[in-house]
């Protein structure tokens, strides 16, 4: 079912006949483009007679479905924004519950997203439990819809944490975006790189280098095609810089390699990348647009001004994201003039491994889009999103708990406890606000980890408080070591829900498995993800040859057969309950969890192990998990 805005949208669509752009249409609907995106995914979610087609130029118009079927329908079938486990549907909720709706109607979901009421119920159940270490969050139900009431800040806290989840230690690996990449190997490409640094004796932060060869790939991409970009203004000084020879040497060698000609502006534009936020010495802060000379400089403050408005999270002080999106906004403004439309390379898998990164990448886009007059192609917003999602994985790598301390003595006294724990702690956490009294307004306002206090404190806050003495003795640092690794249990938990849930799919849960040994087992398993080219032949050899080392079953209950230096190509868990328990190793195995990941999701093996760890030691919550049920009722329990 459509609201009375989306319905009034297909009205306007219908009457006019003809494509119009989203900026019009914002216009009469009183909203932002963004919101008239929103809703137009909604309009062909529906399975109506009437849907909506989008065009890059032209905007918006009404077609029937039957016209409509092929590209740009929007039917639910080719929607990829639909999510398909229930991690992404958490996540879909949240996000939506955050940033586009005061609350969600469940009886329209279930249609959206094509699940039942029993698993939407759960995915709440999941979602409770997430923000269950967010003082003040919770699920409020009324009659047939769900909103999430709470403390702004503290929402806020909540979608930074989930951005960091959702970007931990894997974003923009390589190999994982290699095979996007069809005319060339992007792996060798990035050895032609490394091997230039080296004979230039030139250091590269390895947080920017990932996005350096994605850029240089991409670039490759176009000039196979013969699409050249151009520097159009004289950029004084470029060619003399290191960084200039650098990509000199690096695109003659590509060149030569794979036959293609490279021109001069490519070289320049690399070598601005290169720079970082160096660039700014060589690159202007203008570029023009028709009649108009837009500053650069200040569509990027004003998109890291729009993303912490509507998402709380602040790169504003990352010169190298600042750098990195000026170069791209100079790119994409050249784009539009030129009528260029570059391939949408990274789209899908941004926005099926990043939604969160994704959607910060839609509103620069919608920004863009109101700031410039004119339609964006989507697959700038995937773009964006690389160049987010590398500062949040920066942002994630210097990430310590934010801790208040509280203490009513002297600067003296104050100056020397907060030494001595910094001390202790500096790895883990930092004191960003000093107090020497607690008011509840000031504290919810900074939305501290936790709250250190020389001084007896009654809050109703679910902040933790740890007393400490003002000569932090050892009673004070096995307070603070305990509250912090509580800290870690909650942030555990947090990535295991975003996580995990992501890899339960449903077609790799089989019930009353009949093997005789746990060898046919594995063969079994590893045969049907293979038959979907989730692995190759090399991963049941390695699964083996594991098994054969070291038997995997834990306790009277649980395997957990895994493969050594083999990859999948997309990490999945595939479960099996088996008709009668079987011996293997010393155990009696009823349920095998075969996990299989792929080289992008490394963390995700001690994520998994240290809850193998937990449910091992809890004898109720295993004997629960081995119990015959469903594939929803297994993942409900996995998720407790």
């Amino acid at each position: 079912m459509l609201n009375d805005r989306q319905e009034r949208l297909l009205e306007l669509l219908a009457k006019e006949q003809d494509w119009m752009t989203s900026r019009r249409l914002a216009e009469l609907l009183k909203v932002t483009d963004r919101t008239i995106r929103s809703d137009v995914e909604a309009v062909n979610r529906q399975q109506g007679r009437i849907g909506i087609e989008s065009n890059v130029r032209k905007g918006y118009r009404a077609v029937t479905r039957q016209e409509g079927q092929g590209e740009g329908s929007g039917s639910p079938s080719q929607a990829g924004g639909i999510p398909q486990t229930p991690g992404a549907r958490c996540i879909y909720m949240i996000q939506r519950l955050l940033f586009e709706n005061r609350e969600l109607n469940l009886t329209r979901l279930q249609s959206q997203i094509y699940v039942s009421d029993h698993s939407i119920q759960n995915d709440l159940k999941r979602i409770r439990r997430m923000i269950e270490p967010y003082p003040g969050l919770k699920l409020v139900r009324n009659l047939e819809c769900i909103s999430l009431q709470g403390d702004e800040h503290m929402k806020r806290k909540f979608y930074r944490d989930l951005l960091v989840a959702e970007v931990q230690e894997n974003f923009l690996n390589l190999n994982r975006l290699a095979h996007l990449y069809k005319n060339f190997d992007l792996i060798q490409v990035k050895d032609i790189f490394v091997q230039v640094l080296e004979e230039h004796d030139y250091f590269i932060h390895e947080s920017m280098f990932p996005m350096l060869i994605i850029h240089a790939g991409t670039s490759i991409e176009r000039i196979s095609a013969c699409h050249y970009v151009q520097m159009e203004e004289t950029r004084p000084g470029l060619e003399d810089t290191i960084e200039y020879h650098i990509a000199e040497t690096f695109f003659q060698r590509i060149a030569k390699r794979l036959n293609i000609q490279v021109k001069e502006g490519e070289v320049g534009m690399f070598a601005l990348v290169i720079m970082g936020r160096r660039a700014s010495n060589y690159a202007s802060d203008h570029i023009k647009l028709g009649e108009r000379w837009l500053n650069t400089k200040r569509l990027v403050d004003g998109s890291l001004v729009r993303l912490k408005d509507v998402f709380g999270v602040d790169y504003q002080d990352d010169e190298d994201l600042t750098a990195g999106l000026k170069m791209h906004i100079h790119g994409l403004i050249e784009r539009a003039r030129n009528q260029v439309v570059m391939e949408d390379i990274f789209l899908e898998e941004i926005k099926q491994n990043y939604p969160l990164v994704f959607e910060m990448g839609v509103c620069i886009t919608g920004y863009l889009e109101e700031e410039l007059g004119m339609a964006i192609a989507d697959m700038e917003s995937g773009f964006l999103a690389l160049h987010l999602g590398a500062a949040s994985e920066r942002m994630n790598s210097v990430r310590k708990y934010r801790a208040m301390m509280i203490m009513p003595y002297n600067q003296t006294f104050f100056d020397m406890c907060e030494k001595r724990i910094m001390e202790m702690f500096r790895e883990r956490m930092e004191v960003v606000k000093r107090c020497s009294y607690f008011e509840e307004t000031e504290v919810k306002q900074i939305a501290p980890d936790l709250i250190l206090t020389t001084t007896p404190i009654d809050h109703a806050l679910k902040i933790l408080t740890v007393p400490v003495s003002v000569f932090v003795d050892s009673e004070t640092e096995a307070r603070i070591l305990e509250a912090l690794n509580r800290l870690d249990k909650n942030r555990f938990r947090l990535e295991f829900a975003s996580h995990i849930g992501h890899l339960m799919r449903k077609e790799h849960y089989h019930q009353n498995l009949m093997c005789q040994t746990p060898q046919e087992v594995i063969r079994c398993l590893c045969d049907r993800l293979r038959k979907e080219g989730v692995v190759d032949e090399r991963f049941l050899d390695s699964v083996l040859e594991r098994e054969r080392l070291s038997p995997t079953s834990f306790a009277n209950a649980l395997a957990v057969p895994h493969a050594f230096r083999a990859y999948a190509s997309r990490s999945t868990i595939a479960v099996a309950r088996l008709s009668q328990p079987m011996r293997w190793g010393g155990f009696d195995v009823r349920l095998v969890m075969l996990f299989a990941i792929n080289e992008s999701d490394q963390r995700m093996i001690k994520i998994f192990f240290d809850w193998v760890s937990n449910i091992i030691s809890s004898p109720k919550q295993l004997e629960r998990l081995i119990e015959e049920c469903t594939y929803e009722e297994f993942v409900e329990r996995i998720m407790e």
